[in-house]
């Protein structure tokens, strides 16, 4: 049986290209779905007052592969793209989103069996335009980020569409607790990011809580998608970074409340200019020329280990930096070992296949990555685990 699809690969090495897209933010509502601000308790952030982490450089990390599972592409399995994004469910079960198809699967992949599908392109109920990343809440239901047509879709565990909301300049999502549905989120208004937390019953916003001053709006509008969000389960934390920036904050989960900040300044770091820091500032073409650090990603395993990950303008080369999170004293700070940033590069240059998106779950990192070419009409890619290793300094 022959099975055509898009494939989003290369085997030869092509210069990592930053897409920046200036999407129209959506006004309106659906039915039953306005956003209900009349009691949102809004959190101050005074930037010179947050206290700031002390930290301590104390070795290597390394990554030992465990498990490596190649997914198959037939009448069965949906054929993938690109990952853009990747969670492992309570389950154990794989959840990607594919930003050519646009379409979001859940998969068993050790036993290569498509489990389903949530939701489809289009513009009635239960279609979107893009899917963006998930997350699912305690009581099983499924949350859909549709970034490019501005809502957010929700589903039941077995992929019955539910309902919707309203979700204008989301970039990343979490249902992982009792109390609420977290948004991150460039205000329409103020254009700066900020923590929304909603009522999952009604969509009421119940809290919320501004991440960036002023200073950042320039950059926090054209390119929240690189903002970063986790959740810290047993610590009741979360941890946010923005798009031009390498301070992590820490917000308590319960108050929304800044807390903290910690972080280490990647080498060769290109800040945004002066010049563009003010709102209003600069045009999306001023944008496309500018030449600035911005995060690639920030991944969290065991609630112990952040893994975050800098992408420079002239460099094809990811910049890793890994802390290890002491609620109680001094963080740790480790680099990656050599074998192990070469894992954790956009592209391998021995293996001549792309890095995909990277996740966590428990005690391992799981990252995806699409089949080489030579396979790719059987292939969806591979899925290697790895368990985290430190190499402390013998002097500490």
């Amino acid at each position: 049986m022959s099975i055509g699809r898009t494939y989003a690969n290369s085997s030869s090495k092509l210069p990592m290209r930053i897409t920046l897209i200036a999407g129209a933010l959506i006004v309106g509502s659906f039915t039953g779905c306005k956003e209900n601000t009349k009691a949102v308790q809004r959190v101050e952030v005074d930037e010179e007052s947050i206290s700031e982490r002390q930290l301590r450089y104390a070795g290597k990390v390394a990554l030992e592969l465990q498990e490596t599972v190649e997914l198959g592409f037939d009448q069965d399995m949906p054929g993938i793209g690109y990952v853009e994004w990747m969670g492992i469910s309570p389950e154990g079960t794989l959840m990607v989103a594919d930003r050519v198809s646009h379409q979001a699967h859940e998969i068993n992949y050790r036993d290569q069996m498509y489990i389903r599908s949530f939701g489809r392109t289009g513009k009635g109920p239960g279609e979107h335009s893009s899917a963006d990343n998930m997350s699912i809440d305690p009581e099983g239901r499924v949350y859909l980020l549709d970034g490019r047509g501005g809502q957010i879709l929700r589903y039941d565990r077995k992929g019955r569409y539910l309902d919707r909301t309203q979700s204008i300049g989301v970039s990343k999502i979490h249902a992982g607790r009792n109390d609420g549905v977290h948004f991150l989120r460039v205000n329409p208004t103020s254009l700066i990011i900020e923590l929304q937390r909603r009522d999952p019953a009604t969509w009421a916003v119940l809290s919320s809580t501004p991440l960036s001053n002023r200073k950042q709006g320039f950059v926090s509008i054209r390119m929240r998608k690189f903002a970063m969000l986790c959740y810290n389960a047993s610590l009741q934390v979360f941890y946010y970074l923005g798009p031009n920036d390498h301070m992590v904050k820490e917000i308590d989960a319960v108050t929304g409340e800044v807390t903290a900040k910690f972080g280490r300044r990647p080498k060769g770091f290109v800040a945004l200019p002066n010049r563009y820091h003010d709102i209003g500032r600069g045009t999306f073409d001023d944008l496309k020329q500018l030449k600035i650090t911005i995060v690639g990603s920030m991944t969290l395993v065991e609630d112990r280990y952040l893994f975050v990950s800098y992408e420079h303008p002239e460099d094809l080369m990811r910049e890793w930096i890994v802390y290890m999170i002491n609620p109680s004293g001094t963080f740790e700070v480790f680099d990656l070992d050599d074998v192990t940033s070469g894992l954790l590069q956009p592209f391998s240059e021995q293996e001549g296949v792309r890095m995909g998106a990277i996740a966590a779950a428990q005690e391992s990192i799981y990252i995806w990555r699409p089949p080489r070419l030579e396979v790719a009409d059987i292939s969806n890619g591979t899925i290697e685990k790895y368990a985290v290793v430190l190499d402390r300094r013998s002097d500490l």
